[in-house]
């Protein structure tokens, strides 16, 4: 028998006061999570899924369907008021590991850039130099997933702000409206 946990989160009126719009680290959910999850770290939330660390564990949740209209009701400035709901079932997260030769050359960056830093140099370049230096030395891929399978480098790049590509959605129909009636 498979036990799940679920977890209910309550968005208060603290929550929505806090919370930034359009942004995935700071909305009212993310709040809410921190909030009733005291050991919940690096909080995302966008439409589609929900992510934060839980004691050194990564989750990942699909944002329900009433969460997803709650998030893009916030951001598109609607009053919105209290309500709770559940995470269920979380997805698998495969977390890429660092390899010995990519401790070896994080740790040579984190060096030059602490280096640096103290000594009022470009601290991003003095890491960028270090890193490659230390690559050449010990060649071999950077990240192994968990499995044992190996795989490149992420290139993922983040930003706070949450933007949706969808013309049809609500919130961009009424940015179109905004950008027709000035012109």
């Amino acid at each position: 028998m498979v036990k799940h946990s679920y977890r209910t989160i309550s968005i208060t009126d603290k929550d929505i006061e806090k919370a930034h719009r359009n942004n995935s680290y700071k909305c009212v959910v993310a709040q809410a999570i921190a909030r009733t999850i005291p050991d919940a770290h690096h909080i995302e939330v966008d439409t589609q899924t929900i992510r934060f660390t839980d004691r050194h564990e990564r989750k990942a949740y699909l944002t329900p369907y009433a969460v997803q209209g709650y998030v893009v009701a916030f951001d598109a400035g609607d009053h919105i008021e209290p309500f709770s709901f559940q995470l269920r079932k979380p997805v698998p997260v495969r977390q890429p590991k660092l390899t010995s030769s990519g401790k070896l050359a994080h740790q040579a960056r984190v060096r030059a850039r602490r280096h640096a830093q103290k000594s009022g140099e470009d601290s991003k370049i003095a890491g960028r130099e270090a890193y490659e230096s230390v690559k050449t030395e010990h060649p071999g891929r950077v990240f192994e997933v968990s499995t044992g399978a190996r795989m490149a480098p992420p290139r993922v790049f983040k930003l706070k702000q949450r933007t949706y590509g969808m013309r049809v959605l609500r919130i961009n129909r009424q940015e179109q409206a905004e950008a027709a009636a000035q012109s």
